[in-house]
Order: structure tokens, then C-alpha cells, then sequence
């Protein structure tokens, strides 16, 4: 068993997690965290009675703040008060996460493993609630999609997380339950490995007693999956005008007296070369927050640079010489399905940070 503490954060549970927490620290457990989000005047009989229990602490929240800055106080509670433990195990106050799954869970964390352990369900079991079902299947394909890395279970609320990834952690954007999928991009983005072990699937009541909002709550995740692409988008948008108001200043200004074919040449080349820069500073620092050796980031832009300029060249020609399509229409499709693909090559060639130790990324300003 790894020294590590349990954080539960909690709204309205119910009294067996007065049980659930008392096999916890009878199985060796050294620390419960709970946290208090808010709940009801009532409930409070439950927290008192937990906070008896030698080896568990409960924090508390006077209102409901939401999931992820639970886990946030937790975190920040933990890195002040507990020098001696090897990092946190995450679980749900539902009892949706066994007692064994958990002890697992925290055995893997205490294996000097510089990486995130996710306890990932079965979906494919017929207990499972039908939007759990179609939200993990669609946040799983988005997560691949732009981030790289296949995992089954996005939304797992069993996680083991090492003592020196909590700092920067913390600094992560998110309050509610998009906070979560935020924790997977950041280890995405710095390499941090993400290993996965099975757990149980446990469901009671078809999950009614889940916070969860199936509307608010999956738009949040949503947009917290794609605001990837959405910098993308942004900084492409952004170098785009760069280059025309570039292009502008450079004919009509500081080449005028040129001949017209030179200054387009030249104003061409040369707003062009400005804006690529731009955009290769936005999508390194801001879009991909990459930390990979710069002058071979460098290199490999700009053969994907070029690359795409050769090919979007020779498509739309092909386009119009054998399909007979129309040249601006064939570009702006051929040049969407290669923005696309640019998005992925930069992500996963371009941009990729280098494998580093996890005592690295927390010394590190993050804020994604």
C-alpha cells in the first residue's frame, strides 16, 4: 500500500459514506480528505461524524462551488499538510468506486510511477445509464481526436495522481465538472503518461443521485474538449489578417516604387514569412503550450509549412483539371481538410513536448 490520501469531494451524500470512509481507513488508508461542496444543513450530522474518525479531515465549502474547485482545496490542503505522503487517489461520494478498486488504485500510485492512473468502466455493460453510455463514447472519440491517446473512460472520477503534479494542478481552469477533462489534456500536452487498470462498474438507481447535469455539465466538458481547436482556429484567423494587413503595408507603403511584379513578389514573401512567424509563436506558446526543443519545432513547422502549400497546390489543380471543379471552391474545401490535418501533425509531430520528469512540469506556470 503507497502513502497516499483519499479525496472525496461530496454534495448531499448520503450515510453510507460514513461506512464507505471507516473501510477505507481500516484497509490502511493513512488519510481521507473529504470535502464538504455545500451540502445540505441537514447532511451536517454525516460530516460531523467523519470528522471523528481519527485519519480524516473534512473541508468545507459554505455553497456549492462545484467539483473541480473541490478538488482543488483538497489538492491544495493536501500539499500543505501532508509533507510525508506520495500523492492523492480521487473518488466519487456515490460509492460508484469500490473499496477495492480504490485499494488498487493507490497500490499502483506508490510504485515511484511518474504518471496519472485512471480507473476505467466497462461501458459495454448493460447496467450502464444510457448517457453515460453516449457521453463517454463521444468525449473519448473528441479526446483522441485532438488530443491523441485513447481512453475508454474520460470521465472516470477514480484517478491517482502524484504529489508533484498537484501544484500545477491546481492552476488548472475549471470549477465544475469540466475540470476534470482539463486534468487529461494537461498530461496530454506535457507528456505526463496516462496508464489505465479496470474497475468495477457500478451504477444504483440508473445514477439518479449523479450531480451530473446531462446539459449544462456536457457543454462545459465540450467546450472544454475543443477549446484546443478553437485556439487553432483563433491563431489561424489571426495570422490570416496579419498577412493581409502585412501584405497591404508592404505594396502600398515600404515598396511602392518597385515595379508592380517585384512588389507583389516581395510583399507576397515577405508578409507571409511574418505572419507563419506569428502563428508558430500562438500555436507553440497558446494553442499546444509546447515545452519541446525550439529550433527543431522550428524546422518541423516549416517543412509542414511548405508541405501544405505544395499540396494544396497540386489538389486544387488536380480538382479542376479532372473533376472539372471550380478553383476557389475546390480551395477553400481542400484547404479545411488540410487545416484539419495540420491541427494533428502539429499536435503530434510539430508540437510534441518531450518526455520530461514530472519534478520538471511542477516547477512550471501553467494555466491551461
Amino acid at each position: 500500500m503507497s502513502k497516499c490520501a483519499i479525496i472525496i469531494p461530496a454534495l448531499n451524500p448520503s450515510k453510507s459514506l460514513v461506512d464507505y470512509v471507516q473501510l477505507l481507513l481500516a484497509k490502511g488508508i493513512p488519510q481521507v480528505i473529504v470535502v464538504n461542496d455545500g451540502s445540505k444543513e441537514e447532511l451536517e450530522s454525516i460530516f460531523n461524524e467523519l470528522n471523528m474518525f481519527d485519519g480524516c479531515t473534512v473541508l468545507t465549502h459554505e455553497t456549492n462551488k462545484g467539483k473541480g474547485r473541490a478538488l482543488k482545496t483538497a489538492f491544495q490542503y493536501f500539499l500543505q499538510m501532508h509533507h510525508d505522503l506520495d500523492g492523492v487517489v480521487t473518488a466519487d461520494a456515490d460509492g460508484q468506486h469500490s473499496i477495492p478498486d480504490v485499494i488498487k488504485i493507490a497500490a499502483m500510485l506508490g510504485n515511484d510511477r511518474e504518471e496519472m492512473i485512471l480507473g476505467v468502466r466497462d461501458f459495454s455493460m448493460s447496467n450502464v445509464p444510457v448517457r453515460s453510455l453516449i457521453g463517454n463514447r463521444i468525449t473519448s472519440y473528441i479526446f483522441q481526436l485532438f488530443y491523441g491517446g485513447k481512453l475508454e473512460d474520460t470521465q472516470t472520477g477514480l484517478r491517482g495522481i502524484p504529489k508533484a503534479i498537484l501544484s500545477p494542478l491546481i492552476a488548472l481552469k475549471g470549477e465544475r465538472y469540466e475540470y476534470e477533462m482539463n486534468m487529461l489534456i494537461f498530461a496530454r500536452k506535457k507528456n505526463i503518461m496516462i496508464s489505465k487498470t479496470s474497475i468495477q462498474t457500478l451504477y444504483f438507481n440508473n445514477n439518479a443521485d449523479s450531480h451530473y447535469s446531462s446539459l449544462i455539465d456536457s457543454l462545459r466538458v465540450f467546450f472544454k474538449l475543443i477549446s484546443g481547436l478553437l485556439r487553432y482556429s483563433m491563431s489561424t484567423i489571426a495570422s490570416g489578417i496579419i498577412d493581409i494587413l502585412s501584405f497591404l503595408l508592404l505594396i502600398s507603403v515600404l515598396l511602392k516604387n518597385l515595379p508592380l511584379g517585384i512588389r507583389v513578389l516581395l510583399a507576397t514573401f515577405g508578409a507571409r514569412v511574418l505572419s507563419s512567424s506569428c502563428n508558430f509563436y500562438m500555436n507553440r506558446k497558446i494553442v499546444f503550450a509546447s515545452s519541446n526543443n525550439l529550433k527543431k519545432a522550428f524546422v518541423k513547422y516549416y517543412i509542414l509549412f511548405f508541405a501544405l502549400i505544395a499540396a494544396s497546390y497540386l489538389l486544387v489543380i488536380s480538382a479542376n483539371l479532372f473533376l472539372n471543379l471550380d478553383v476557389v471552391l475546390s480551395k477553400i474545401c481542400i484547404d479545411t481538410v488540410l487545416g484539419i490535418l495540420s491541427y494533428q501533425i502539429q499536435l503530434h509531430w510539430v508540437f510534441k513536448s518531450d518526455k520530461r520528469k514530472i519534478n520538471k512540469i511542477a516547477g512550471e506556470n501553467h494555466d491551461l
